[in-house]
């Protein structure tokens, strides 16, 4: 694979800039596993184990963020040396407890601010359309982060979400605007949803993490009529028009009402997160994919933690999110 090395400035440490000699390929950055210890400040062991890691939760494909590049080793020889790209690079940041980890993860965070606010500088006119609140995004970044402490795969997978989401969106101004594939704003023979069929799946998930021993009786219980009335709500119409007409904006509001609105006495995270797959799941001839290659464990952990920390005024903000990973088949 050919590549070009040169010095860059990976990010500003507290004693200064750290520049490595990297390769640069296919519009990412790629590091040697000796270059990841170097950055991170930790032996090879640590790294080795963060980056199985990685690839054994299924955070990352191996295949796809991996490749060998031409390295002049102390003897002057030249190998072909195993090199990880900027996603590896990142999710190890997000694992490692040391302080120039700590000092990645300020940078990390600091740099997607920036992506964010000067992407939504360069489309304001389109983002302003659609009504895409980037200073939202922004927030809830930075008070999730903050929050849940997330110096860990979760913090990476939080990470993901919001910068595969603002990427998506910045890419609009490279494109013309008839060249932009539009959602189904209705689709038909979706499955409707009872509240019997809900507490019946709430029921086996209960079950489940009962016998792992991941739940108690308390799990799953309703406290009031707050999941009927999400429900309800998410069933609402006029006449023969329904409010949420598609899959994705029903997933994403039972999503956001099972978390928000603490309908269950215990386990609303858990069983937000089931209902929204186990929806998708039984409307899959609706989806442009399997919903395993729409949401891995990793997007929807995220997804769960910011809809969590996000602020009332955020629930338009927090519903196109979600919403930008469910593909919906297109109009036949």
């Amino acid at each position: 694979m050919a590549s070009s090395n040169q010095q860059i400035h990976i990010f500003e440490a507290a004693n200064g800039e750290l520049e490595l000699q990297v390769a640069l390929d296919n519009d990412t950055v790629w590091l040697a596993q000796d270059q990841l210890c170097e950055l991170f400040g930790r032996e090879r062991s640590v790294i080795t184990k963060h980056i199985n890691n990685v690839f054994r939760e299924g955070e990352l494909e191996r295949d796809s963020v991996c490749a060998k590049f031409a390295r002049t080793g102390s003897d002057g020889k030249t190998y072909q040396t195993q090199h990880y790209n900027l996603d590896v690079i990142i999710s190890v940041g997000y694992r490692v407890k040391s302080p120039r980890g700590v000092q990645f993860r300020q940078w990390a965070t600091h740099t997607l601010k920036q992506h964010l606010v000067e992407g939504y500088a360069l489309n304001q006119r389109r983002l302003q359309e659609r009504g895409i609140e980037f200073e939202q995004a922004v927030a809830l970044l930075t008070q999730t982060l903050s929050n849940q402490q997330l110096v860990n795969a979760e913090g990476a997978a939080v990470l993901s979400v919001i910068s595969d989401y603002a990427r998506s969106w910045s890419l609009l101004q490279g494109y013309d605007e008839q060249s932009l594939s539009e959602l189904p704003n209705k689709q038909s023979d979706m499955q409707v949803l009872h509240l019997d069929d809900v507490l019946a799946a709430i029921g086996q998930l209960k079950q489940t993490l009962i016998a792992k021993g991941e739940a108690t009786a308390l799990f799953g219980n309703l406290r009031g009529d707050g999941l009927a009335s999400a429900i309800a709500t998410i069933e609402q119409g006029f006449g023969d028009e329904l409010f949420y007409p598609n899959i994705a904006s029903r997933a994403a509001h039972l999503l956001y009402f099972v978390i928000k609105n603490h309908p269950l006495s215990d386990g609303n995270k858990r069983s937000g997160s089931f209902l929204f797959l186990w929806y998708l799941r039984i409307n899959q001839h609706l989806l442009a994919k399997p919903v395993e290659k729409l949401i891995n464990d990793n997007t929807l952990v995220a997804l769960a933690l910011l809809v969590a920390e996000s602020l009332p005024d955020q629930k338009e903000l927090m519903i196109r999110l979600v919403e930008h990973f469910i593909l919906l088949q297109a109009d036949s």
